[in-house]
């Protein structure tokens, strides 16, 4: 029988193989976690109402300042009001992260398919190959980061594929987000 997914695996290698090594595989991280970032900001885009989300997220808000008020002055009026919209303000938080969950959903396996094919691919004998370099010795400051996010190298820090991918995915996943308007508003 087969192996298709070593076969797939060992293809991968073969192609992508100049983006193995810094600063090329930093370089096709970040297109990684940017396209997966895109899908994903598009799929939230296509399967939820963002309007009504953030009509939520200012119901939820208006709730939480008339609820601190009603606590601070104690004012019996308020609190009976604050206890009738409790259960009203616990529904629409569960609609809205269950509207924010669905299509996470849907890409759920395709993107631990790509993670597990490039955990590989940025791994040599199950240890984690270097794919970007921080040119400052972060270990120094942060001691518990050496074995966790990378190790130390010649020219500072050395950042393993997936606290590259973190430290990358966080700026670009809230970049994308404001840029494709589908980010709940909090303010």
């Amino acid at each position: 029988m087969q192996d298709i997914f070593g076969d797939f695996t060992a293809w991968f290698a073969a192609t992508f193989a100049l983006f193995k090594t810094p600063p090329f595989a930093a370089f096709f991280i970040m297109f990684i976690s940017l396209s997966i970032s895109t899908i994903s900001n598009l799929a939230m885009k296509r399967f939820t109402d963002m309007r009504r989300l953030n009509r939520y997220q200012l119901e939820i808000k208006q709730y939480r300042e008339m609820e601190q008020k009603a606590q601070k002055t104690q004012n019996e009026k308020l609190l009976k009001k604050v206890k009738r919209r409790k259960s009203y303000i616990e529904r629409i938080q569960r609609e809205q992260m269950s509207a924010r969950c669905k299509p996470s959903l849907l890409f759920f396996i395709p993107f631990i398919l790509i993670f597990t094919i490039l955990r590989g691919f940025y791994s040599t004998e199950g240890v984690d190959d270097i794919v970007a370099i921080l040119p400052f010795n972060i270990q120094k400051v942060l001691p518990f980061m050496v074995g966790l996010a990378g190790r130390p190298v010649a020219a500072g820090f050395g950042l393993s594929f997936y606290a590259f991918y973190f430290l990358v995915g966080l700026g670009l996943s809230s970049i994308l987000q404001r840029i494709m308007g589908t980010q709940v508003l909090t303010t």
